[in-house]
């Protein structure tokens, strides 16, 4: 099995509410009461189900990939925990106000050559792991939250930053969830998804083009779930976004809008 496939499949066991390029914490008022309440009966919270992710072939594509997944979300104790691309991780603080630890995470950006014309001669960028710290503080129905996840794998992934602001609404059963966000990558980021130098323009006839870091793009998170009973929650999730400065501006690029989608059902256990 070749290694970028097997990234995949390990992208596809472990993806969850982070998604695409918001990778910040899902707020803590989008847990249901009801399973917050099971959560602290016990050491364990266990929750999985089916899931289906959608999201750009690559950073700036027109295309997208679809894959079903697996959608996980487990805590242990409040303390630790493994959700979505967060493959295990501890919080420093978990309280009804703040939640601040560190994780690693997978990141499964990635891009083939061969997958499209416009990338031949640009080589291929394998999807990688990151050390994360994170931290969020929700007040009432508002949460801001912030995180910064360096590529640890060395696949030349750079370093990447998010800052989010939600907004979070109960109604019955329903729960929505929405609000603006930013996300800012370092030039190694940067060269790796949007440069193009001298020899990689030789090969793929795109011009030579130089980047640096700064923001990436400007996007909107939308969030909803619905308690079907006290195990079974259906969530689906939305983000837009629109890439700025050197990623917009890049030959690579194709569409500068954004969209990364997903929806699950899962069963929580206990």
């Amino acid at each position: 099995m070749g290694t970028s496939i097997l990234w995949r499949c390990l992208a596809c066991l472990f993806i969850g509410s982070g998604i695409g390029h918001a990778l910040a914490e899902p707020a803590p008022s989008d847990t249901p009461p009801a399973a917050e309440a099971g959560a602290r009966k016990g050491d364990w919270s266990v929750a999985a189900g089916p899931a289906l992710y959608v999201a750009p072939d690559y950073p700036g594509a027109r295309s997208s990939l679809v894959y079903p997944l697996v959608y996980q979300d487990i805590e242990y104790k409040r303390r630790f925990f493994s959700r979505g691309f967060d493959l295990l991780g501890a919080y420093l603080v978990n309280d009804d106000t703040w939640q601040v630890g560190a994780d690693f995470q997978l990141d499964p950006t990635w891009r083939r050559a061969k997958d499209n014309a416009r990338l031949n001669g640009l080589g291929d960028v394998h999807p990688t792991l990151r050390g994360r710290a994170f931290a969020q503080a929700t007040w009432y129905f508002v949460t801001l939250s912030a995180d910064i996840a360096q590529d640890i794998a060395g696949q030349g992934q750079g370093l990447v930053a998010n800052g989010d602001l939600f907004f979070s609404l109960p109604v019955g059963r329903w729960m929505f969830t929405m609000g603006p966000g930013t996300t800012w990558t370092d030039q190694r980021y940067m060269d790796t998804f949007f440069g193009v130098t001298q020899a990689q323009s030789s090969r793929s006839g795109l011009p030579v083009h130089a980047v640096g870091s700064g923001l990436r793009e400007w996007h909107a998170n939308a969030f909803v779930t619905y308690n079907i009973s006290s195990h079974w929650q259906a969530l689906a999730q939305v983000t837009f976004a629109r890439l700025r400065g050197d990623a917009a501006s890049s030959p690579i690029t194709e569409r500068r809008q954004q969209w990364t989608t997903m929806a699950a059902v899962t069963y929580r256990f206990r």
